[in-house]
């Protein structure tokens, strides 16, 4: 049906009761020529028949029909207002799902779902299908049929697994029951289904393939591939199920072997291959994206791109099931998928353009509201690598000035953060700038789920819709809200807004779930939104190095998994795993460096309250934690100590010692620019 990307309306020619056996004849005769796919001999038959049933709505249906086979699938506008003159005979209306009350009835809003399906309005042929659904009892049996199968793709299309899994479920009965011989040895009425059992079978196979990936649970799905794979069925549709099913595994390379041997052995021989190329190379790209291979994973999303393209342009030329080039277009999913792999590869203007394109069609989804709020965080401040390299340790000092007993050193700033207010006009867009990140966060915030104790009790069951990517449970959900929240406060810091960075850090400490990560970067927020508030005391209260001791308690890892571990473990990758990459590689990264940074934060609030031994103190805890190689805002902090207590001769051999280039043998006056010296955001 709608998964051979075709239209599959109902050709309605069964005799009725009120028809003549001539009648009769020439219905089957026209019946059998539409599905041979002589359209115009069919018209001609179907108009002698109207000549003897002259407004009856079944044949001026399929004169329609075929009319619009005739014309390639193309005059789909005026397909639809003859369906829905033919729908006001039958006293309903086709944009009214309320009007459907009657089995004559269904066959016209089946065609309008399907019509809905390939102009990729899911949720509104979703409508009309579920009400279809109702009426199952009351109509022919093959549009039943349709009616159930369209209906599993639709769920499958609006990201709801667990509704088609129910409907395979009950299809799977009903094949069953059709299979066995009956009990009281009458035979089953005869129809096209029984002379393909065979392919209905394959295909509910598929649908309920397709259902178990998408809510992850693979180990039954592993028995389903491994049942349809016996019956020595090969297609297309099965191969990439295979490769989705290694993919959600984690078998990165297995699954890339099952992609290419299929493209190798059946690119000439599957018609399908012809419109699924873009979706070949945009699986490619995910899977080499997942094996570290991010150059390999970029040429093929932009392949897919490419090919998406071109698919469209050929279907425009061809003139030939014009209908089905909506079902083919798969842009804004290969953009999204782009865009994402830019991001994560450090490119975040690119990346930035890609997402944007893509939030016009997928505004509800809160992870892509993140991502736009990432890559203008990306551009507005790279990395934290940045403060050990050794033009940023440069800053510090700007210039000398004068000779001998008049020699002077003007002290600079190494802020990165503050060096950095112009992103958006740098970046060459305006948009992508901390303000709009702020924006997004917001919206993201605003469309998270309220998530209940009920919710949590069923956290492997419940499922939040998230276009163009499969559903999230729970646990992903409780995540990608405590980055938001991260997110948010970093970003509130860097735009001076420290009431609103307050009060993000503190709802994410509130979160009984959050991990000991994002409530490591909470508490450094909260203390500098509290600092720069002047609440001296809250700000330092927030700071305890003692409370990390080991990697876990910077870990950002969730105690709620979205795959079982077991399954992901029922057959092990022989190759070993690759460690999974992370966006950035920020600070923290072990616990040494986080208690450092601690540290370092309560000696610059104690250097702002002018307490210089406690400063030094939690200053030199600082430096024997962190080693040799120190962030460059670490010289400004001790610049500041050491004229704060006027030890000349220490300052001058840090001087000498770290920008000799500046310095002379002579005695030297430091001067400080006015800046104001605070603890250092972390994110």
């Amino acid at each position: 049906m709608s998964e051979d990307n075709s239209t599959t309306t109902n050709n309605n020619n069964e005799p009725g009761s009120v028809f003549s056996e001539q009648d009769k004849e020439l219905a089957t005769k026209a019946k059998q020529e539409y599905e041979a796919g002589l359209f115009d001999v069919c018209l001609k038959t179907l108009q002698k028949l109207l000549e003897s049933c002259p407004d009856d709505p079944k044949v001026l249906f399929n004169i329609v029909l075929t009319e619009y086979a005739l014309s390639s699938f193309q005059k789909t506008d005026m397909f639809k207002t003859q369906l829905n003159k033919i729908a006001e005979k039958l006293q309903c209306a086709l944009d009214n799902i309320t009007t459907l009350e009657e089995p004559d009835q269904c066959t016209l809003f089946y065609n309008m779902a399907v019509l809905l399906y390939h102009t990729r309005q899911y949720q509104a042929g979703l409508l009309i299908v579920e009400k279809l659904f109702r009426f199952i009892g009351q109509i022919d049996e093959t549009l039943s049929w349709k009616i159930c199968l369209l209906l599993s793709e639709l769920d499958l299309c609006t990201f709801q697994p667990e509704n088609a899994l129910a409907t395979v479920i009950h299809l799977e009965k009903l094949l069953n029951e059709r299979a066995s011989p009956p009990s009281n040895g009458v035979s089953h009425s005869p129809n096209m289904l029984n002379d393909n059992l065979e392919i209905l079978k394959s295909k509910i196979s598929l649908y309920k393939i397709r259902c178990l990936l998408m809510l992850k649970s693979l180990r039954t799905c592993k028995k389903e591939l491994k049942q349809l794979q016996n019956t020595n069925q090969s297609s297309t549709s099965l191969t990439y199920a295979r490769a989705n099913f290694e993919y959600l595994k984690e078998n990165h390379i297995r699954a890339l072997k099952i992609l290419t041997n299929n493209q190798q052995t059946n690119a000439s021989s599957i018609p399908l291959q012809t419109y699924s190329s873009h979706c070949f190379y945009n699986n490619l790209s995910c899977i080499h994206f997942h094996l570290h291979k991010s150059a390999f994973a970029l040429f093929y999303m932009r392949r897919a791109l490419t090919e998406n393209n071109r698919l469209l342009i050929e279907q425009l030329n061809n003139n030939d099931k014009q209908l089905i080039i909506h079902h083919i277009n798969r842009k804004y999913e290969i953009l999204y998928n782009l865009g994402i792999q830019l991001l994560f590869k450090h490119q975040p203007l690119p990346a930035f353009e890609c997402l944007i394109d893509v939030i016009h069609i997928y505004s509800n989804n809160i992870r892509l509201w993140l991502r736009l709020a990432e890559c203008c965080i990306m551009i507005y401040r790279s990395s934290n690598e940045d403060i050990f390299k050794l033009e940023e340790k440069l800053k510090c000092v700007l210039q000398s000035i004068g000779n001998g007993f008049h020699h002077k050193l003007i002290l600079g700033n190494c802020n990165t953060s503050t060096s950095s207010k112009k992103s958006s006009v740098n970046s060459g867009n305006e948009n992508c700038s901390m303000e709009f990140a702020l924006y997004c966060l917001k919206n993201a915030l605003t469309l998270l789920p309220i998530i209940t104790e009920a919710d949590l009790q069923k956290e492997e069951t419940k499922l939040y819709p998230a276009p163009p990517g499969n559903p999230m449970r729970i646990g992903d959900m409780l995540s990608l809200k405590y980055s938001i929240l991260t997110s948010a406060a970093y970003v509130s810091l860097c735009l001076n807004d420290f009431v609103s960075a307050k009060n993000y850090a503190t709802n994410l400490l509130n979160e009984p779930r959050a991990s000991s990560g994002h409530k490591y970067l909470a508490r450094l927020y909260l203390s500098e939104s509290l600092l720069a508030m002047n609440k001296i005391e809250l700000a330092l209260n927030q700071l305890d190095a003692d409370i990390i001791k080991t990697e876990n308690d910077l870990s950002f890892k969730m105690p709620v998994t979205t795959v079982d571990k077991e399954e992901k473990s029922d057959t092990p990758e022989t190759t070993p795993p690759i460690p999974k990459a992370d966006l950035v590689t920020w600070l923290p990264r072990d616990a040494r460096v986080g208690q450092a940074i601690v540290y370092y934060n309560i000696a610059a609030i104690y250097a702002i309250t002018n307490d210089v031994e406690k400063a030094f103190k939690h200053f030199n805890l600082f430096v024997n934690l962190f080693g040799k190689t120190q962030p460059a805002h670490s010289f400004q902090l001790k610049f500041y100590l050491d004229l704060l207590d006027g030890n000349r001769h220490r300052l001058q051999i840090l001087l000498k010692e770290n920008f000799g280039h500046l310095t002379s043998n002579k005695s030297f006056v430091a001067l400080p620019t006015p800046t104001h010296t605070s603890s250092t955001n972390n994110s």
